[in-house]
């Protein structure tokens, strides 16, 4: 189970750390769904040449290539709750590269989060 959870925790970096390289590139090319049809286009091709757009894409392509490992060896019941902890890396990078606002409340979620991943790889 220690290699299991080792395993785990560092999908949850790479798909957090993924989730968050993604949204840093997509603030850079704007909002695509207010987009009229004429600046689509230029978006998209935007979009698909950021680095951090690239690099979002590469580390949840590890995380998924991971997951898939991780699923050959685990419940699916009991690893798909842990991975919800990306949500913690996600939430600090966020404040860290983002210069989000991560309220009390989110951290309080966040923590519920984190004790129902406990209680679940408890059973």
């Amino acid at each position: 189970m220690l290699k299991t959870f080792a395993l785990v925790l560092v999908a949850v970096l790479l798909g957090g750390t993924g989730h968050v390289m993604l949204s840093k590139g997509m603030k850079t090319v704007g909002d695509l769904t207010e987009a009229g049809s004429a600046r689509l286009g230029p978006m998209i091709a935007q979009a698909v040449t950021s680095p951090w757009v690239l690099l979002g894409v590469a580390l949840q392509a590890c995380f998924f290539f991971l997951y898939l490992a991780l699923l050959s060896r685990t419940e699916v019941s009991r690893l798909l709750p842990m991975t919800a902890m990306d949500y913690i890396v996600v939430a600090l990078l966020a404040r860290w590269l983002l210069a989000e606002a991560v309220t009390p409340a989110r951290w309080a979620g966040i923590a519920f989060i984190v004790v129902g991943v406990f209680l679940i790889t408890r059973s």
